[in-house]
């Protein structure tokens, strides 16, 4: 019998590559992973967006030695996640090694966030998925997949106290900043935290960006926290705020993280209404309430009684494990 093996391709994105990686071999495949970028630096993740052509001669030589280093493997599945840099030619050696193998295309990004590239090499794949609502109803070739959780976030505790009314992590861009000032002020017990990936960016957005001009270096961190410290702040939070990327219809991989953490999802995303999950005890849609709403929301929030148990657990397909089984079956 040929021994079940998977070539993983993709961005490096706050570790969860890793996390996909372990769920992979937990459903009994052998995984080889491979950085879908040559390098992980802010400028250059920048230009392999805007301008990948500036790029071609390292990404054909990086891929080459990812060619190499895997001619004399046998793969039975391909997946790739975002696709954003990966050549054709690439595509098209993997599968003269592999013939029988399957090839598998995941997206958590929109493709108006995503490069051109992204959408040249998808006739090459035999199953392609997004998270996107709009993309997947725009391009018949996609199936609607929405993201996952990590065991980090698996609330197995029976006590029921929250040191947070609400609580906000997340990258710094869009109209994030705004949304969580204005809807946080007047709210006892809150924690924020923006992450910007340099500071010359920062900088950057602050020049280019009206909404980010006001913005202090002190309200912004330049390093990540980690995955296990966003779970505990969940845990203790009565409500967690997720603000999609503009131009984007996909649920957040917050959405799920807060749903497994125990925590209320508040949600500028109306989207998640079309989800199979969609319990109004534990989602708030902040889209459907007015200016009135809201300040009346803030008030009624701080009394409002945590879940008693968690949405989401280890066996709902949206728990890692669970979720890369589809791509395999």
């Amino acid at each position: 019998m040929k021994e079940k093996s998977v070539l993983f391709i993709s961005p490096a994105f706050f570790g969860y590559e890793v996390s996909i990686c372990n769920a992979i071999e937990k459903n009994g495949y052998n995984v080889d992973f491979f950085d879908e970028r040559t390098s992980n630096n802010s400028f250059l993740k920048a230009i392999f967006r805007v301008k990948k052509s500036l790029l071609s001669s390292a990404i054909n030589k990086y891929y080459n030695k990812i060619l190499n280093n895997i001619r004399q493997k046998q793969y039975t599945h391909f997946l790739l996640i975002k696709g954003e840099v990966v050549p054709i030619w690439f595509i098209k050696a993997f599968k003269q090694l592999n013939p029988g193998a399957k090839l598998i295309y995941y997206t958590y990004d929109s493709f108006n966030n995503n490069n051109q590239n992204s959408l040249f090499i998808l006739e090459h794949f035999d199953r392609c998925y997004s998270f996107d609502f709009e993309d997947v109803k725009l391009n018949p070739i996609f199936k609607l997949k929405h993201l996952f959780f990590t065991d980090e976030f698996l609330n197995r505790s029976t006590n029921p106290y929250k040191k947070y009314t609400i609580s906000f992590i997340g990258t710094l861009h869009s109209a994030r900043y705004k949304i969580v000032k204005s809807f946080f002020s007047k709210i006892d017990n809150t924690f924020v935290f923006f992450y910007s990936p340099a500071k010359w960016f920062f900088f950057l957005e602050k020049i280019l960006k009206k909404d980010h001009k006001n913005i202090s270096t002190s309200e912004v961190s330049f390093k990540k926290i980690s995955r296990e410290t966003v779970a505990d702040i969940f845990k203790s939070s009565k409500s967690v705020l997720d603000i999609q990327r503009t131009g984007q219809t996909g649920l957040t991989m917050r959405t799920f993280e807060v749903l497994a953490s125990g925590a209320i999802l508040i949600t500028t995303n109306p989207y998640i209404k079309q989800a199979v999950f969609y319990n109004p005890s534990y989602i708030i849609v902040c889209d459907d309430l007015n200016q009135d709403e809201k300040r009346s929301f803030k008030t009624e929030l701080q009394k409002l009684p945590p879940p008693n148990t968690p949405l989401f657990n280890e066996l709902d397909e949206y728990y890692i494990n669970n979720w890369v089984k589809e791509f395999f079956t």
